[in-house]
């Protein structure tokens, strides 16, 4: 993915927590906009009238190694506090009570150091949110921060970022905001750098590994280090416009970019995790890239605006509604890119230039069991499809199903040589030894023949059929299998052996590791 073709794979932004950074990303040069004219009396007014609301949080594990270190503000007179999943999400999250509200040692300090147990209350990974409950608060002073209205803020305002970098608590820094819309990845636990924070174990992984971006994020100038992640980002009122969560750094420290979770977003998720505990993100269940002028002129599009579908998850709402992946590898600027799949270009009549239409879309407008309508540039010409929306798994690792054979599309001119009339299904060339299809019978190829320039093995099984519905490639098989079994079950193979119809009961299992790619 070369910077002169555009092409993003969902996303390339690495999220960095800044409560124990990600190291990826891009070197900046921090803005002098900062110090621009601000009254000198209006940033220490600011912080006496806001400093009560942000607090300090600890989370502490059996081993004194393994606290996790962040920033969180009050929520509500109740005692709530919000922060980010990364900061709380360590080790001992997993044990929980009957309530679903963990039991993790967390430890709420404020600025007047007044310090109190919490518990969390609930918690989401895909939009990094989470919430605590202070126990007992009554009778203690609960200010909460108001939250500002997303649409008001602006490119080049002044904000300041309250938290405690390094452990520094109530530091103060000032910056603006820098950009707007920006989209990143979210939380992946397992691309963590060696270190004591946040580190789980390897038999109690704590986040599955996630392939999914959070959307609306705001950008801001204002130095973010570790430690002040949960924190808020504020604008001059003294309103939240934002929760920061990540960084671009070479260093795992400040370099003028970071990130915040939007108000808009809190606001949405933030009630629901405090009455159910968790939040159900609506899911398609596509993979692919931006189109560009360059993919565009390879697949003779008339557009270069829309999201090339290269895959559909296993199973997930856009495969069983039909929705097709690439099926032919394209070199473009020394890459190969899986092209010629569905190119989304509308969601329910709005248009979609770039997959983070369609993200924002759907956590804007849309819930779980709700369907959307995809128009779609398939062949040349537009489709509409309907996608009934599921709930976002929190991992996308379900062991692909294997049936154990290498094979290639039938087609008019290996139907002549085989001397059959069959030109569509699927050609078994060879099969794995020891696989599904090895142990059912399944026969490859015993003659090598030249055609069209390739050379390709004759003699096998042509697979016509999987449970009577028809298959005509490779593409129809994967669909069937992903959308209709699982690890266990059977499947009911019509083949043609030496032009003779048969069937063969294949029993699927899990593809081995060394035959993943």
């Amino acid at each position: 993915m070369g910077p002169s073709t555009n092409v993003r794979y969902f996303r390339l932004y690495v999220l960095i927590p800044v409560s124990f950074l990600f190291i990826f990303s891009l070197i900046t040069v921090n803005s002098y906009a900062q110090t621009t004219a601000v009254d000198d009396t209006l940033l220490p007014k600011l912080f006496d009238r806001v400093k009560n609301s942000v607090v300090q949080i600890t989370v502490s594990g059996e081993d004194p190694r393994s606290s996790a270190l962040g920033s969180g503000f009050i929520f509500d007179t109740s005692g709530h506090i919000i922060t980010n999943d990364h900061v709380v999400r360590n080790r001992s999250f997993n044990d929980t009570n009957t309530n679903n509200t963990s039991t993790n040692n967390v430890t709420v300090t404020f600025l007047d150091d007044r310090s109190f147990k919490a518990k969390i209350v609930g918690s989401d990974p895909f939009s990094d949110l989470a919430v605590l409950q202070i126990e007992n608060p009554q009778n203690q002073s609960m200010i909460p921060l108001v939250l500002s209205n997303s649409s008001d803020v602006k490119i080049g305002e002044h904000v300041i970022a309250i938290g405690n970098p390094f452990g520094l608590s109530g530091s103060m820094t000032e910056g603006i905001v820098s950009g707007l819309g920006r989209v990143i990845p979210s939380q992946n636990p397992e691309e963590r750098p060696p270190g004591p924070e946040l580190m789980p174990d390897e038999e109690n992984r704590l986040v599955p590994p996630t392939s999914f971006s959070i959307p609306e994020i705001i950008q801001t100038d204002a130095a973010i280090n570790p430690g002040n992640s949960g924190g808020p980002l504020l604008n001059l009122k003294g309103q939240a416009i934002g929760i920061n969560s990540a960084i671009f750094s070479l260093t795992g420290a400040y370099t003028g970019v970071g990130f915040a979770i939007p108000a808009s977003t809190i606001q949405r998720v933030v009630p629901v995790l405090i009455s159910e505990h968790s939040y159900k993100h609506p899911w398609i269940g596509i993979s692919g890239v931006d189109l560009n002028e360059q993919i565009a002129s390879a697949m003779k599009l008339n557009t270069t605006k829309g999201f090339l579908v290269i895959d559909t998850s296993p199973g997930g709402p856009a495969s069983k509604a039909g929705i097709q992946g690439g099926d032919k590898m394209v070199e473009i600027n020394g890459r190969e890119t899986n092209l010629f799949g569905d190119v989304i270009v509308k969601i329910d009549n709005q248009n979609v230039s770039k997959i983070d239409d369609i993200l924002v879309y759907l956590e804007q407008q849309k819930k779980v069991g709700q369907s959307v309508n995809l128009t779609v540039i398939r062949d040349g010409k537009l489709e509409t499809i309907n996608v009934v929306l599921a709930e976002r798994p929190l991992r996308l690792d379900t062991e692909p199903l294997w049936l154990g054979i290498d094979g290639i599309d039938m087609d008019a001119e290996i139907a002549s040589e085989l001397m059959v009339n069959q030109s569509t299904g699927i050609l078994v060339v060879s099969v794995i030894s020891d696989g599904p299809a090895d142990k059912a019978g399944l026969e490859g190829g015993y003659r090598i023949t030249d055609i069209n320039g390739t050379q390709i093995e004759l003699g096998g099984d042509i697979i016509i059929t999987a449970d009577n519905q028809t298959i005509e490639n490779l593409r129809d098989m994967a669909t069937y299998i992903s959308n209709n079994k699982v690890e266990g079950d059977t499947i009911s193979l019509g083949i043609l052996r030496d032009g003779k119809p048969q069937e063969i009961e294949v029993t699927l299992e899990a593809r081995p590791m060394d035959q993943r790619q």
